[in-house]
């Protein structure tokens, strides 16, 4: 009878205990391991790649995909090789930037950095930036940091060391101080040497005042067409000495005395003058009446203001 007993009532507290420890199992196989920290769950690319966006002007996202308008979507602890453009730079950009690319198609001449293999991330951050039109860096500064050594463009053509100019001459012209888009366009133009408007080729031209399309954004077109004019400086009495040069079937550009960039002398005038393959001082001397130069086309001239 008291086996009986104690059978009855080990039966049950057998069954609770069971219980209990089925229970416990259940519990320990919900619990989530240390090494899966619930704390990346609900991250955002922002979360760890915050600086990109830390800038002053930040790129706009064409949809709400946010990040993912140009990468691919990747796991919350991803390898750095995981989270890959949808496309190439170039054809990333124009698939907002349409007529950018547009212009670039149509233009003869076209920045070679355009298409490079860093492209338009040569000189934009796609992410943020302090310069306006998200430029890496400032514009003249950004130039200069290509410019910075003498290019060759053709087996007869080298573009001046730019920076050295800017750093060792006297006479700057005004727009190259800052590098403005008054004269280049960064990324392509139906003008020689990526200008914004007519310039030309060649030293030597018959010319007129649309050969000189992008000197009138600043200066006066009578430096071209007036015989006598007290706009410049260049003159005798009120004889422009410009019209003197630039007239008739065999004129001159502007840069076969003038530098475009900077130079040593007053004037932006140049050392030299080009002659075919040939260079002549330009013996120029400015004073506060006029002044005067020797070159090798004709000897010591003087000017009176």
């Amino acid at each position: 009878m008291k086996n009986s007993i104690l059978l009855i009532i080990s039966i049950p507290l057998m069954m609770v205990l069971m219980l209990s420890n089925i229970n416990k199992a259940y519990s320990k196989t919900d619990t989530i391991p240390a090494k899966h920290d619930t704390s990346s769950v609900g991250k955002t690319c922002i979360d760890c790649h915050g600086g990109l966006m830390a800038k002053k002007i930040t790129h706009p996202s064409k949809t709400d995909k946010g990040c993912q308008d140009c990468h691919n979507k990747g796991d919350v602890e991803h390898p750095k090789t995981a989270i890959s453009l949808i496309n190439n730079i170039s054809d990333l950009c124009y698939s907002c930037h349409d007529k950018k690319k547009q212009q670039i198609a149509n233009s003869p001449f076209v920045h070679k950095v355009v298409n490079d293999k860093k492209s338009c991330t040569n000189c934009h951050s796609p992410h943020s930036a302090d310069e306006k039109g998200l430029l890496v860096a400032k514009r003249k500064d950004l130039c200069l940091s290509c410019h910075n050594k003498a290019i060759a463009v053709s087996p007869t053509k080298t573009l001046p060391d730019i920076e050295k100019l800017a750093k060792t001459s006297k006479t700057l012209h005004p727009p190259f101080k800052t590098c403005s888009k008054t004269c280049h366009n960064p990324h392509g133009s139906k003008d020689y040497r990526l200008l914004d408007l007519a310039f030309p080729v060649n030293n030597y031209l018959q010319v007129n005042v649309d050969s000189f399309g992008l000197c009138w954004e600043c200066h006066e077109m009578d430096l071209v067409q007036a015989e006598k004019t007290t706009i410049t400086n260049f003159r005798n009495g009120d004889r422009n000495l410009h019209y003197v040069h630039v007239h008739g079937e065999k004129g001159r550009s502007c840069t076969m005395c003038h530098s475009p960039h900077a130079t040593n002398n007053a004037h932006l005038i140049k050392d030299k003058v080009g002659f075919g393959s040939w260079e002549f001082k330009m013996n120029y001397n400015a004073n506060d009446a006029g002044g005067s130069c020797t070159p090798a086309c004709h000897q010591e001239r003087k000017y009176t203001r």
